[in-house]
Protein backbone atom coordinates (compact mmCIF):
# COMPACT_ATOMS: atom_id res chain seq x y z
CA UNK A 1 0.00 0.00 0.00
CA UNK A 2 1.14 3.26 -0.73
CA UNK A 3 1.43 5.90 1.80
CA UNK A 4 -0.14 9.14 1.93
CA UNK A 5 2.21 11.91 0.13
CA UNK A 6 3.49 14.59 3.43
CA UNK A 7 1.84 18.08 3.05
CA UNK A 8 3.68 20.74 2.09
CA UNK A 9 4.61 23.16 5.90
CA UNK A 10 1.80 25.84 4.59
CA UNK A 11 -0.74 22.78 3.67
CA UNK A 12 0.01 21.83 7.43
CA UNK A 13 0.01 25.00 8.73
CA UNK A 14 -3.64 25.40 7.45
CA UNK A 15 -4.89 22.18 8.21
CA UNK A 16 -3.59 22.57 11.87
CA UNK A 17 -5.72 26.22 11.92
CA UNK A 18 -8.65 24.36 10.32
CA UNK A 19 -8.74 21.70 12.72
CA UNK A 20 -9.08 24.12 15.54
CA UNK A 21 -11.56 26.13 14.14
CA UNK A 22 -13.30 22.80 14.54
CA UNK A 23 -11.91 22.16 17.94
CA UNK A 24 -12.98 25.88 19.20
CA UNK A 25 -16.72 24.83 18.27
CA UNK A 26 -16.74 22.01 21.00
CA UNK A 27 -17.00 24.14 23.71
CA UNK A 28 -20.01 26.32 22.48
CA UNK A 29 -21.23 22.87 21.56
CA UNK A 30 -21.24 21.05 24.60
CA UNK A 31 -23.00 24.72 26.52
CA UNK A 32 -26.26 22.77 24.70
CA UNK A 33 -26.22 19.86 26.74
CA UNK A 34 -25.16 20.98 30.26
CA UNK A 35 -26.84 17.78 31.53
CA UNK A 36 -24.48 14.93 30.37
CA UNK A 37 -21.12 14.64 32.34
CA UNK A 38 -18.22 16.08 30.45
CA UNK A 39 -16.34 12.58 30.55
CA UNK A 40 -19.28 11.01 28.57
CA UNK A 41 -18.92 13.63 25.82
CA UNK A 42 -15.29 13.01 25.98
CA UNK A 43 -14.88 9.19 25.99
CA UNK A 44 -18.47 9.21 23.42
CA UNK A 45 -16.74 11.98 20.63
CA UNK A 46 -13.24 10.40 21.23
CA UNK A 47 -14.05 6.43 21.37
CA UNK A 48 -16.62 6.69 18.97
CA UNK A 49 -15.07 8.98 16.05
CA UNK A 50 -12.04 6.66 16.94
CA UNK A 51 -13.95 3.83 15.69
CA UNK A 52 -15.25 5.54 12.61
CA UNK A 53 -11.76 6.49 11.61
CA UNK A 54 -10.32 3.20 12.23
CA UNK A 55 -13.47 1.71 10.34
CA UNK A 56 -12.70 4.05 7.03
CA UNK A 57 -8.98 3.38 6.90
CA UNK A 58 -8.82 -0.59 7.33
CA UNK A 59 -6.18 -1.13 4.83
CA UNK A 60 -3.90 1.46 6.54
CA UNK A 61 -4.10 0.13 9.74
CA UNK A 62 -3.72 -3.00 8.81
CA UNK A 63 -0.81 -1.91 7.17
CA UNK A 64 0.74 -0.03 10.68
CA UNK A 65 -0.03 -2.91 12.73
CA UNK A 66 2.05 -5.20 10.23
CA UNK A 67 4.99 -3.40 11.06
CA UNK A 68 6.02 -4.90 14.54
CA UNK A 69 8.13 -1.65 14.90
CA UNK A 70 5.15 0.63 15.28
CA UNK A 71 2.69 -0.89 17.19
CA UNK A 72 4.71 0.29 20.46
CA UNK A 73 4.43 3.82 19.49
CA UNK A 74 0.61 3.23 18.50
CA UNK A 75 0.01 1.59 21.76
CA UNK A 76 1.65 4.88 23.77
CA UNK A 77 0.06 7.08 21.27
CA UNK A 78 -3.29 5.57 21.66
CA UNK A 79 -2.39 5.57 25.81
CA UNK A 80 -1.96 9.31 25.28
CA UNK A 81 -5.14 10.13 23.33
CA UNK A 82 -7.20 8.31 26.17
CA UNK A 83 -5.41 10.14 28.61
CA UNK A 84 -6.26 13.31 27.30
CA UNK A 85 -9.60 12.86 26.34
CA UNK A 86 -10.58 12.12 30.27
CA UNK A 87 -7.94 14.11 32.50
CA UNK A 88 -8.60 16.93 30.33
CA UNK A 89 -12.33 17.58 31.17
CA UNK A 90 -12.10 16.53 35.08
CA UNK A 91 -9.51 18.95 35.08
CA UNK A 92 -11.43 22.08 34.15
CA UNK A 93 -14.34 20.74 36.32
CA UNK A 94 -11.87 21.22 39.59
CA UNK A 95 -9.70 23.75 38.43
CA UNK A 96 -12.49 25.87 36.46
CA UNK A 97 -12.46 26.04 32.50
CA UNK A 98 -10.59 28.94 32.22
CA UNK A 99 -7.35 27.76 34.37
CA UNK A 100 -8.09 24.33 32.58
CA UNK A 101 -7.55 25.69 29.22
CA UNK A 102 -4.83 27.68 29.62
CA UNK A 103 -2.98 25.00 31.43
CA UNK A 104 -3.81 22.04 29.15
CA UNK A 105 -3.52 23.74 26.09
CA UNK A 106 -0.51 25.91 27.35
CA UNK A 107 1.52 23.16 28.46
CA UNK A 108 1.31 20.82 25.59
CA UNK A 109 3.54 22.86 23.27
CA UNK A 110 6.63 22.95 25.96
CA UNK A 111 6.07 19.29 26.73
CA UNK A 112 6.45 18.19 22.96
CA UNK A 113 9.39 20.32 22.89
CA UNK A 114 11.05 18.78 26.08
CA UNK A 115 10.05 15.00 24.79
CA UNK A 116 11.86 15.85 21.15
CA UNK A 117 14.96 17.51 22.94
CA UNK A 118 14.89 14.15 25.39
CA UNK A 119 14.78 11.42 22.97
CA UNK A 120 15.82 12.38 19.43
CA UNK A 121 17.68 14.97 20.68
CA UNK A 122 16.46 18.28 18.96
CA UNK A 123 16.68 21.03 20.87
CA UNK A 124 13.49 23.74 20.13
CA UNK A 125 15.12 26.66 18.49
CA UNK A 126 14.96 30.15 20.12
CA UNK A 127 12.41 31.09 17.56
CA UNK A 128 10.08 28.22 18.79
CA UNK A 129 11.06 29.35 22.17
CA UNK A 130 9.72 32.75 21.84
CA UNK A 131 6.66 32.26 19.92
CA UNK A 132 5.09 29.72 22.47
CA UNK A 133 6.36 32.08 24.82
CA UNK A 134 4.24 34.71 23.26
CA UNK A 135 1.51 32.16 22.43
CA UNK A 136 0.93 31.06 25.37
CA UNK A 137 1.04 34.65 27.53
CA UNK A 138 -1.70 35.93 24.91
CA UNK A 139 -3.65 32.64 25.45
CA UNK A 140 -3.27 33.48 29.36
CA UNK A 141 -4.55 37.04 28.61
CA UNK A 142 -7.06 35.69 25.88
CA UNK A 143 -9.13 33.14 28.82
CA UNK A 144 -9.05 35.44 31.44
CA UNK A 145 -10.83 38.48 29.65
CA UNK A 146 -13.47 35.99 28.53
CA UNK A 147 -16.37 36.05 31.14
CA UNK A 148 -16.99 31.92 31.74
CA UNK A 149 -20.38 31.09 32.71
CA UNK A 150 -19.08 27.97 34.29
CA UNK A 151 -17.01 29.99 36.41
CA UNK A 152 -19.57 32.59 37.53
CA UNK A 153 -22.57 32.65 40.06
CA UNK A 154 -20.65 32.09 43.13
CA UNK A 155 -18.86 28.77 42.74
CA UNK A 156 -16.41 28.08 45.64
CA UNK A 157 -13.61 25.48 44.88
CA UNK A 158 -11.77 23.81 47.75
CA UNK A 159 -7.92 25.30 47.14
CA UNK A 160 -6.89 21.45 47.41
CA UNK A 161 -9.32 21.06 44.30
CA UNK A 162 -8.01 23.53 42.42
CA UNK A 163 -4.68 22.19 42.55
CA UNK A 164 -5.51 18.90 41.63
CA UNK A 165 -7.22 20.50 38.45
CA UNK A 166 -4.18 21.97 37.52
CA UNK A 167 -2.05 18.91 38.17
CA UNK A 168 -4.72 17.12 36.15
CA UNK A 169 -4.71 20.33 33.11
CA UNK A 170 -0.42 19.17 32.92
CA UNK A 171 -1.43 15.63 32.55
CA UNK A 172 -3.68 16.38 29.78
CA UNK A 173 -1.41 18.50 28.07
CA UNK A 174 1.57 16.10 28.75
CA UNK A 175 -0.89 12.94 26.98
CA UNK A 176 -1.44 15.55 24.37
CA UNK A 177 1.79 15.94 23.25
CA UNK A 178 2.72 12.03 23.95
CA UNK A 179 -0.40 11.43 21.00
CA UNK A 180 1.00 14.03 18.08
CA UNK A 181 4.58 13.16 19.14
CA UNK A 182 4.15 9.18 18.74
CA UNK A 183 1.61 10.30 15.81
CA UNK A 184 4.45 12.80 14.19
CA UNK A 185 7.16 9.96 14.58
CA UNK A 186 5.61 7.05 12.54
CA UNK A 187 5.06 9.57 10.04
CA UNK A 188 9.04 10.07 9.62
CA UNK A 189 11.40 7.72 7.95
CA UNK A 190 12.75 5.09 9.92
CA UNK A 191 14.79 2.00 9.31
CA UNK A 192 11.43 -0.04 9.47
CA UNK A 193 9.54 2.13 7.37
CA UNK A 194 12.18 3.87 4.73
CA UNK A 195 9.27 5.97 3.37
CA UNK A 196 7.33 6.85 6.79
CA UNK A 197 3.97 6.28 7.17
CA UNK A 198 0.65 7.87 5.77
CA UNK A 199 -0.87 10.26 8.26
CA UNK A 200 -3.76 8.83 7.67
CA UNK A 201 -3.10 5.64 8.37
CA UNK A 202 -1.54 6.28 11.66
CA UNK A 203 -4.29 8.43 12.83
CA UNK A 204 -6.91 6.68 12.15
CA UNK A 205 -4.76 3.09 14.02
CA UNK A 206 -4.28 5.23 16.87
CA UNK A 207 -7.17 6.72 17.05
CA UNK A 208 -9.04 3.23 16.73
CA UNK A 209 -6.62 1.47 19.17
CA UNK A 210 -7.59 4.58 22.23
CA UNK A 211 -11.16 3.63 21.01
CA UNK A 212 -11.47 0.81 23.20
CA UNK A 213 -10.80 1.51 26.88
CA UNK A 214 -12.91 5.13 26.05
CA UNK A 215 -16.45 3.08 24.66
CA UNK A 216 -15.37 1.02 28.09
CA UNK A 217 -15.30 4.24 30.34
CA UNK A 218 -18.39 5.46 28.11
CA UNK A 219 -20.49 2.54 29.25
CA UNK A 220 -19.98 2.22 32.94
CA UNK A 221 -20.64 5.63 33.30
CA UNK A 222 -23.98 5.68 30.72
CA UNK A 223 -24.82 2.51 33.23
CA UNK A 224 -23.33 4.39 37.00
CA UNK A 225 -26.07 7.38 35.76
CA UNK A 226 -28.75 6.21 32.91
CA UNK A 227 -30.95 10.16 34.04
CA UNK A 228 -28.72 12.68 32.51
CA UNK A 229 -29.98 11.69 29.24
CA UNK A 230 -33.36 12.95 30.34
CA UNK A 231 -34.47 16.95 29.14
CA UNK A 232 -31.36 16.65 27.23
CA UNK A 233 -32.87 16.87 23.31
CA UNK A 234 -30.31 17.71 21.87
CA UNK A 235 -28.11 15.28 23.15
CA UNK A 236 -27.63 12.93 20.06
CA UNK A 237 -27.44 15.36 17.80
CA UNK A 238 -24.64 17.60 19.37
CA UNK A 239 -22.81 14.60 20.45
CA UNK A 240 -22.87 12.94 16.29
CA UNK A 241 -21.53 16.54 15.72
CA UNK A 242 -18.67 16.54 17.91
CA UNK A 243 -17.93 12.42 16.79
CA UNK A 244 -17.89 13.72 13.13
CA UNK A 245 -16.06 17.06 12.63
CA UNK A 246 -14.32 18.16 15.94
CA UNK A 247 -12.81 14.38 16.21
CA UNK A 248 -13.19 12.52 12.63
CA UNK A 249 -12.45 15.45 10.62
CA UNK A 250 -10.51 17.52 12.90
CA UNK A 251 -8.06 14.76 13.72
CA UNK A 252 -7.25 13.84 9.73
CA UNK A 253 -6.59 17.68 9.61
CA UNK A 254 -4.19 17.40 12.76
CA UNK A 255 -2.45 14.72 10.68
CA UNK A 256 -2.20 16.50 7.93
CA UNK A 257 0.22 19.15 10.36
CA UNK A 258 1.73 16.35 11.93
CA UNK A 259 2.93 15.04 8.35
CA UNK A 260 4.31 18.56 7.69
CA UNK A 261 6.39 19.67 10.82
CA UNK A 262 7.42 18.18 14.31
CA UNK A 263 4.77 18.01 16.76
CA UNK A 264 6.10 20.46 18.99
CA UNK A 265 5.65 23.36 16.22
CA UNK A 266 2.39 21.45 15.32
CA UNK A 267 1.17 21.78 19.42
CA UNK A 268 1.81 25.43 19.00
CA UNK A 269 -0.25 26.36 16.24
CA UNK A 270 -3.08 24.53 17.93
CA UNK A 271 -3.17 27.58 20.58
CA UNK A 272 -5.33 29.13 18.04
CA UNK A 273 -8.08 27.00 19.22
CA UNK A 274 -8.62 29.26 21.64
CA UNK A 275 -9.06 32.28 19.22
CA UNK A 276 -11.88 30.01 17.98
CA UNK A 277 -14.03 29.44 21.01
CA UNK A 278 -13.84 33.09 22.46
CA UNK A 279 -15.20 34.11 18.87
CA UNK A 280 -17.86 31.31 19.05
CA UNK A 281 -18.82 32.22 22.56
CA UNK A 282 -19.68 36.00 21.94
CA UNK A 283 -20.96 35.63 18.47
CA UNK A 284 -23.26 32.90 19.31
CA UNK A 285 -23.49 32.00 23.05
CA UNK A 286 -23.56 36.14 23.90
CA UNK A 287 -20.34 35.83 25.88
CA UNK A 288 -18.64 39.10 26.41
CA UNK A 289 -15.12 39.70 26.53
CA UNK A 290 -13.16 42.23 28.12
CA UNK A 291 -10.07 44.50 26.43
CA UNK A 292 -7.59 42.31 27.49
CA UNK A 293 -9.17 39.13 26.22
CA UNK A 294 -9.07 40.63 22.39
CA UNK A 295 -5.30 42.12 23.34
CA UNK A 296 -4.70 38.43 23.76
CA UNK A 297 -6.43 37.32 20.33
CA UNK A 298 -4.02 39.70 18.78
CA UNK A 299 -1.16 38.53 20.71
CA UNK A 300 -1.96 34.63 20.21
CA UNK A 301 -2.01 35.36 16.25
CA UNK A 302 1.13 37.59 16.20
CA UNK A 303 3.01 34.59 17.81
CA UNK A 304 1.76 31.71 14.98
CA UNK A 305 2.73 34.77 12.65
CA UNK A 306 6.10 34.64 14.49
CA UNK A 307 6.77 30.80 14.39
CA UNK A 308 5.60 30.41 10.65
CA UNK A 309 7.78 33.00 8.88
CA UNK A 310 10.54 30.52 10.68
CA UNK A 311 9.82 28.23 7.43
CA UNK A 312 9.32 31.06 5.18
CA UNK A 313 13.10 32.23 6.37
CA UNK A 314 14.76 29.13 5.68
Amino acid sequence: MKTTPHASYGGGVVALLLACTFWGTTGMAASFIPGINPIVIGASTMGIGGLILGATALPGVRMVWKNIGAVPLVILGALGLAVYSTVFYIGMSWAGVALGNVIALGSAPLFAGLIEWGVDKQRPSARWLIATAITVAGGAMLVSGRNFGEDGGGVVRDSSMVTLGIVLALVAGFAYALYTYMANKLMKPHADRPQGMGHRPVISTIQLVSAAPLLVILIALVIADPGQFQNQPLAIPVMAYLVLFPTAVGHLLLAVGLGAMPASRAAVYTLFEPVVAVVMAVVVVGEVIAPIGWLGLVVVLSGLLFLTTESRSR
